[in-house]
């Protein structure tokens, strides 16, 4: 190993130090007065510690929270963290963190929310969503101002949607996945309820988001849900739906 190696790993140790002694209290008072997040209760140093409470934008409120930077993965050139938290008493647990150049991304992510929480996040205007919502993410990443990518599934247990009149839609299984132009992809299928889903969602950057989706009324469907359905989708000879739209993301109310 030549002079310059032993220099940059003198100077690099030195910074991990320096970084080291710096006061959790420091730190947390800071994220607290310029960024939307409000940390409370903390314990511990930047690299092993926990809070009792987080709340982010007033509006998300983290119980429990625990972290761990994982230093090794310093040496390709990442900052990552383990994290497990609560949400709404369930639990959350993945990894965190950014590449030097840029880019985030999570691994190894789990959460559990009621479909009703989510929808009063989201904003989602004139609708009731019923159920729990778990996400299991084997990997996502993006940069500012890009798409994300990612892989993993989205499970929706005892699914229900009420504007009118309410549609049972059983459990419905979203598998996300990157397609050959590397964009996201998701595939959408369910099981049981009063309407059938099958079909695919893309993320894609001329339009943000394109649809696919066939829709299936099962016998449980009430004539009020079909004339429903016939509003945003458009009705096939066999009796089906099919729903096909291209749009910003931000036109969803998200």
């Amino acid at each position: 190993m030549n002079k310059k190696h032993y220099f940059f790993i003198i100077i690099f140790s030195y910074l991990l130090f320096l970084i080291t002694t710096i006061p959790i209290g420091t730190v947390i008072k800071t994220i607290n007065t310029n960024t939307p997040i409000d940390i409370r209760g903390a314990s511990g140093t930047i690299w092993n510690g926990q809070a009792i409470s987080i709340s982010i934008n007033r509006t998300v409120q983290l119980d429990n929270t625990e972290w761990s930077f994982t230093i090794w993965k310093l040496l390709t050139g990442k900052i990552t963290y383990q994290i497990s938290s609560h949400y709404n008493k369930n639990p959350i647990e993945g990894e965190i963190g950014s590449s030097f150049l840029g880019q985030y991304f999570i691994n190894d992510f789990t959460a559990k929310i009621a479909a009703e929480k989510l929808a009063k996040l989201a904003d989602i205007p004139l609708v009731q969503l019923s159920g729990d919502i778990a996400f299991n993410i084997d990997h996502a990443h993006w940069k500012r101002d890009t798409l994300p990518l990612a892989i993993g599934t989205i499970r929706w247990d005892t699914a229900a949607i009420t504007v009118a009149d309410t549609v049972s839609l059983g459990e419905i299984t979203i598998v996300l996945s990157e397609n050959d132009e590397q964009l996201l992809n998701a595939e959408i299928k369910n099981k049981g309820g009063d309407i059938l889903v099958s079909g695919k969602a893309e993320l894609i950057p001329e339009a943000n988001y394109s649809a696919d989706i066939k829709l299936s009324p099962t016998s449980s469907a009430s004539g009020n849900i079909k004339n429903s359905l016939a509003l945003f989708a458009k009705k096939q000879k066999n009796g089906n739906f099919l729903l096909k739209k291209t749009g910003q993301i931000n036109q969803l109310g998200f």
